[in-house]
């Protein structure tokens, strides 16, 4: 029998090439990106992924650790009461060295593939770079200069009227010498006399500098009443920093230890306002961690205070003191807001109207949430549709009307759909 080598080899390419279909089936190679978004979510509040110990132990080499018992691993991080019942000694041995310092793990509500992509994130983990961050007019070098504009404009007002009043001096001085030669006898005339007589001789010039001040009044006037009450949006010394009762450093559970906000302010995804924390959630980290790095055992001792916490029994003792909070961010009653539009369906980041907390030793108002500073955005801010099932329907609707079809069409002439376009610009959106 005669065999074609050159089918043969199409065979076998064909063949290797469906072992590789077979195998990326049965196996999925984890995301990076997906499994930091799940880790930032779901771990970063206990864990790190590095061998650094935060509110519970760092994740770095977990699968080499875990080796030869990884569907357990993934039963542990979905169920560790049912990794424990396996009796397995790895498993027993986890428990009997950190359950007594940092307590039993929560049940995580994940999937095999979201398990592998996690454990791709640790594995391959890249900590991220720090930038410097050149002075800006929000603060630091340039914003110190535009703080002392008004000094050097009063420094060079009393330099000109110093300048006036010498050069007016000379004039009398020569005046009188002037009346002596003549024979005359001189006139001490005063400044005000003075003045007097030169704005009699030059009305026309009088008449446009009072023009012009009393223009200047009331445009200075106006911009400071229409300040009133109003925080941020132009130096760092103008933005609102209330001293809390205790001393929170977004800086580092934010940023350091990069907990997502969603973490503490939980409903911000789901209601209309964002709500405080309870001292539960701080004490799901805080009943392990008595010290932290910025200020010690001081504030800490705060929260055990609040909630009744006896930290060297380790037991609460019933008598609670609530925390009173100082409000940040407090736009006017008249003003409607909902964080879950924002957040859920406009796909809003926290920092376009916070700023970037994770830099804040303080939070601060760093925008000024005014009337004008929210139409702004409703007209710049591109409406997020990909993906975004609440705007599918909206399109559904436009779709199945002649006014609607129109619309998309007006809409779509840039590409691009805005919050105004779509009725971001409404009174009724806001004040009903």
């Amino acid at each position: 029998m005669n065999h074609n080598p050159r089918s043969t080899s199409s065979l076998l390419r064909f063949l290797s090439f469906l072992a590789l279909i077979l195998v990326s089936m049965a196996s999925h190679a984890g995301d990076y990106a997906n499994g930091e978004s799940i880790f930032v979510a779901k771990c970063a509040s206990c864990h790190k992924p590095t061998d650094e110990v935060n509110a519970a132990p760092g994740l770095a080499g977990v699968q080499e650790r875990w080796k030869g018992n990884e569907a357990l691993l993934y039963t542990w991080i979905k169920n560790p009461n049912a990794a424990i019942a396996t009796g397995n000694p790895y498993v027993a041995a986890l428990v009997g060295k950190w359950k007594a310092k940092f307590g039993l793990m929560a049940a995580q509500n994940v999937t095999d593939v979201e398990i592998d992509d996690i454990l791709t994130y640790i594995a391959e983990y890249k900590p991220p770079v720090a930038t410097i961050l050149e002075p800006t007019s929000s603060g630091g070098v340039e914003g110190a200069e535009e703080g002392m504009s008004w000094v050097w404009w009063l420094v060079f007002a009393f330099a000109f009227l110093a300048v006036i009043f010498s050069l007016s001096g000379v004039k009398r001085q020569l005046q009188v010498a002037q009346s002596i030669k003549d024979g005359e006898e001189p006139q001490d005339i005063g400044y005000f006399d003075a003045f007097k007589s030169w704005a009699g001789n030059n009305l026309a010039l009088v008449n446009i500098i009072a023009i012009f001040l009393t223009i200047l009044i009331l445009v200075t006037a106006w911009d400071w009443a229409a300040r009133i009450g109003v925080y941020g949006g132009e130096t760092v010394e103008n933005n609102y920093r209330p001293e809390q009762p205790i001393k929170f450093s977004h800086q580092l559970h934010a940023g350091a230890n990069e907990i997502e906000c969603q973490y503490c302010h939980s409903s911000a995804e789901s209601s209309k306002t964002p709500l405080i924390p309870s001292a539960n959630v701080c004490m799901n980290c805080h009943k392990y961690i008595n010290e932290g790095p910025v200020y010690g055992k001081t504030e800490i001792a705060k929260i055990y205070e609040a909630i009744g916490w006896d930290d060297e029994n380790k037991e609460y003792t019933g008598l609670t003191k609530p925390i009173q909070w100082i409000k940040v961010h407090d736009l006017p009653d008249h003003v409607y807001f909902n964080h879950a539009q924002h957040v859920k369906v406009g796909q809003i980041e926290c920092e376009t109207c916070h700023g970037d907390v994770k830099e804040m030793e303080v939070v601060e108002q760093v925008n000024s949430l005014t009337m004008g500073w929210c139409i702004n955005c409703h007209n710049e801010t591109q409406v997020q549709m990909a993906d975004n099932g609440y705007y599918d329907e909206i399109h559904a609707r436009l779709k199945n009307s002649d006014q609607g079809v129109e619309l998309l069409k007006e809409y779509l002439e840039d590409g691009t759909i805005t919050a105004k376009e779509l009725g971001g610009w409404e009174c009724a959106k806001c004040h009903y």
